[in-house]
């Protein structure tokens, strides 16, 4: 099931991170357009978080499929595991911003 116009839009996301050596990040950004997926559709994304506590971490990945709203708008779920920065890491999890 797409919108009108199939894949070719993006979302935009903004998560904070777990807490980790008792600090978080947060990470915002958008993701790619649309990649075809079986009968739906997934998105990348890749960036850096924030800078807390002097460092940053890189991320990247591919969200789920599109998990349709009863408006018509879709979202997808983030999930991951930022890279190691100063011997730790963060998970992240969460849903981007409402397309049509």
């Amino acid at each position: 099931m797409y919108s009108s116009t199939g894949p070719n839009h993006v979302h935009g996301y903004c998560f904070i991170t777990s807490v980790d050596n008792q600090h978080t990040h947060m990470m915002t950004g958008t993701t790619s357009l649309g990649v075809i997926y079986g009968r739906t559709h997934v998105h990348c994304y890749q960036g850096t978080t924030t800078c807390d506590r002097e460092h940053v971490h890189y991320y990247s990945g591919m969200t789920g499929p599109a998990l349709y709203l009863p408006d018509g708008s879709h979202v997808h779920c983030h999930r991951g595991v930022t890279a190691i920065a100063l011997q730790h890491t963060h998970c992240y999890r969460g849903n981007d911003c409402p397309s049509y």
